[in-house]
């Protein structure tokens, strides 16, 4: 189940943000200082209010009785000029290898593209994130290329790192 966030969620996202950070500093730089749970919701509500203005497009991942927040995803960088967005997602680690992101990849890509014509999806990630990039290959996202050397590395500011960038396009 994916859904926009709503009031009270705040709790349930640091709760799996708390169980994910090891796995999950290597490769997002807003894990480096994680908000607490205050944080989290008042997080939440700015992506509910940029979700209104088509800003930026946030679900939250849950099982389907939406019961168990298992991560979060949405369209990032968007730019209805063209139309482009990027995905981006994480999942908490105690549901990890269970198919869950790509199942809402799946889901984003092809809403993505056929609802909200887009014309072009990216999913980018640091070159060393194999599990993100396998989500990127299982759902048949093209390898366009390899920035290098673009950015520095999330949990270290001190070592470069490249980037690759897959793409869907309609």
């Amino acid at each position: 189940m994916l859904r926009c966030p709503r009031n009270g969620d705040g709790v349930l996202l640091h709760e799996a943000i708390q169980a994910s950070l090891p796995q999950l500093k290597p490769w997002l730089v807003w894990v480096q200082k994680p908000l607490d749970a205050e944080g989290c919701e008042a997080s939440l509500r700015q992506a509910a209010s940029r979700f209104l203005a088509r800003q930026e497009l946030r679900y939250l991942i849950f099982d389907a009785g939406e019961e168990t927040l298992l991560g979060s995803t949405g369209f990032h960088a968007l730019d209805w000029r063209v139309p482009k967005a990027e995905i981006g997602y994480w999942i908490d680690t105690r549901h990890a290898g269970q198919g869950y992101v790509t199942e809402a990849v799946r889901a984003l890509t092809e809403f993505g593209l056929n609802t909200l014509g887009l014309r072009r999806i990216e999913i980018r990630s640091d070159a060393l994130n194999e599990p993100s990039h396998a989500v990127a290959r299982r759902l048949n996202y093209q390898l366009d290329g390899r920035l290098v050397r673009n950015t520095v590395a999330a949990d270290d500011p001190t070592c470069l790192r490249d980037t690759l960038i897959f793409s869907r396009v309609a």
